[in-house]
């Protein structure tokens, strides 16, 4: 995950995509929550989020499902021993 935040912070989206699609997208959320959270601190509340618990189950929920599909995928497809 870390190759895939060092290629995003150099602009290298593809690089990072293939070093690990979910780090590239947590890299993404996190970039996205920095500017979020300033917003929300200077208005007071939580901004175009109701429920910031379940904003944040669903979020990291579903980088976990990409997560555990691409390591699914790179274990059982792209592995030389096809598995275990």
């Amino acid at each position: 995950m870390t190759t895939s935040f060092a290629c995003l912070m150099r602009g290298q989206f593809e690089d990072a995509f293939r070093a690990n699609p979910a780090g590239l997208l947590l890299g993404l959320v996190c970039a996205a929550f920095v500017p979020w959270c300033w917003l929300s601190v200077f208005y007071a509340r939580t901004c175009w989020i109701q429920n910031p618990i379940v904003a944040a189950i669903v979020v990291l929920g579903s980088i976990s499902v990409v997560a555990v599909v691409q390591w699914f995928v790179r274990v059982f497809l792209f592995s030389s021993t096809g598995g275990f």
